[in-house]
């Protein structure tokens, strides 16, 4: 039991208490004291040998060292962008929170049939959201200002 807790490491208010090492505060001290040391010990004569090393496997034909070396001095490539392709199901106009369902539906039968990727779909469905989070804003701002309107400045 740590000072003062329960047997879980927690004090009374189910925070982490003092000499948890998983709480806020904790210490780690053996893994501290490992990188410390690790970094003590290779100096940036020794990098730079690993790197003229991989260098040389490299233009041994090693890809992997080829790999590595052209990701440290150049960065890794950026994926290519991918070309947009027309989903293979056919979605309402979504004016309404109800088309929005029913768009819905069709990408999930689309999943399911296996006619959409997971990839696509979760596109999709992100789209479909927030196409519905703005149908709600402008109901949600057409009833202000009936209220607003019928109220006729008594609320003021």
């Amino acid at each position: 039991m740590i000072d003062g807790g329960t047997s879980s490491g927690r004090d009374e208010r189910g925070r982490f208490a003092p000499g948890n090492p998983g709480g806020p505060g904790g210490s780690r001290p053996r893994a501290f004291a490992l990188r410390r040391a690790v970094e003590e010990a290779v100096t940036e004569e020794h990098v730079a040998a690993m790197i003229r090393r991989a260098t040389r496997m490299g233009l041994e034909g090693n890809l992997a060292a080829m790999r590595f070396v052209l990701e440290r001095v150049c960065g890794r490539v950026a994926d290519a962008p991918t070309e947009a392709e027309p989903v293979d199901v056919e979605l309402p106009p979504m004016r309404t929170a109800a088309d929005c369902n029913v768009a819905m539906q069709r990408i999930i039968d689309g999943l399911v049939q296996g006619t959409v990727d997971r990839d696509t779909a979760a596109v999709v469905v992100d789209a479909i959201q927030t196409r519905l989070k703005s149908i709600e804003i402008m109901d949600l701002e057409s009833r202000i200002a009936r209220l607003e309107r019928d109220d006729g400045g008594r609320c003021a």
